[in-house]
């Protein structure tokens, strides 16, 4: 995008999107381009992307260029874009994103879906959120739902740090607490406000956990392995290691016929079906995402 021989006029926005269409396709890191230009350039000149159609015969000074160039070489290097932009929309809201948690993505909107549509028919259903990473799970149901009481853990202070971000910036009401999911002592240690007596315990719990076998790797892309936080996608060594935990200790907090509700890769419907099952848990049902592939499991716990 030199200017060099060229006046800055001859770089209009639609020509600028053009270009940097072709080059994000010919360096492979993408795939989807168009899109991944038009929200970089948008970003970078604080505008939208309508706006960028509306005005497609502005030119462009270098000036101007400049910082979207910045973030075409870093989305060539594989830095997915919402990392680039700092946000990633979610449930029709925007929330903050950093390297320090997943970056939310469409098929999980399924798991708040079907949270939403549980929980329905209470007054004041109380849900709790493992492993919340920035908090799109929580606080899209906090906002959805503003009658429920949710609670939302996660081990890591600094994801911690971003979700109460989003929360305030949301202005969503969730209680946040640090706690390892796979340690007993955090389901029945009463980590406030989660205690375990009776008239405190959850209606739903709902997890998106670390999921992916180490043996995946190979087949994930550059953005993934190289960008996204390791320790919220891999669940040595299988994969599933998340829901045994989910469907042993899940039960101290839930009241009875308590629901929980977990997102899980697109091959392991049958396997997380039969943790459940062997745990004790019934009515396990699998719903699907958008492009048909097994995405969540619900499960009842009956004492």
């Amino acid at each position: 995008m030199s200017s060099e021989g060229a006046s800055d006029s001859l770089w209009t926005i639609g020509r600028v999107l053009t270009w940097s269409t072709t080059y994000l396709r010919d360096r492979g890191q993408t795939d989807s381009p168009r899109l991944d230009a038009e929200v970089l350039l948008a970003h970078s000149l604080k505008m939208t992307r309508i706006q960028l159609y509306t005005e497609f015969d502005k030119p462009l000074n270098a000036v101007e260029r400049e910082p979207f160039k910045a973030s075409l070489k870093r989305r060539c290097q594989g830095e997915p874009v919402a990392y680039i932009t700092g946000t990633k929309e979610f449930m029709g809201f925007s929330f903050a994103v950093g390297p320090e948690v997943l970056i939310p993505r469409p098929d999980t909107e399924v798991l708040v879906e079907s949270a939403l549509n549980a929980v329905k028919r209470l007054e004041k259903p109380r849900i709790l959120d493992v492993g919340t990473g920035s908090g799109c799970i929580a606080l899209s149901l906090a906002l959805k739902c503003p009658s429920a009481e949710v609670v939302a853990w996660d081990i890591d202070d600094a994801a911690l740090n971003l979700a109460r971000a989003n929360a305030k910036a949301l202005g969503a009401n969730v209680s946040f607490a640090c706690c390892d999911a796979l340690a007993e002592d955090s389901w029945t240690a009463g980590h406030p406000p989660a205690q375990t007596t009776q008239t405190s315990q959850f209606d739903l719990i709902v997890s998106n956990p670390p999921y992916i076998s180490p043996d995946e790797r190979p087949s994930l892309s550059t953005s993934v392995i190289d960008f996204e936080p390791s320790k919220a996608l891999f669940a040595a060594p299988d994969g599933l290691l998340f829901y045994r935990a989910l469907a042993r200790l899940a039960p101290k907090l839930l009241k009875p016929n308590g629901l929980l509700m977990v997102e899980i890769g697109s091959s392991q419907a049958e396997a997380v079906a039969k943790i459940l099952t062997a745990a004790g848990w019934s009515n396990c049902v699998c719903s699907k995402d958008w492009e048909r592939r097994d995405r969540v499991i619900q499960a009842e716990w009956v004492p």
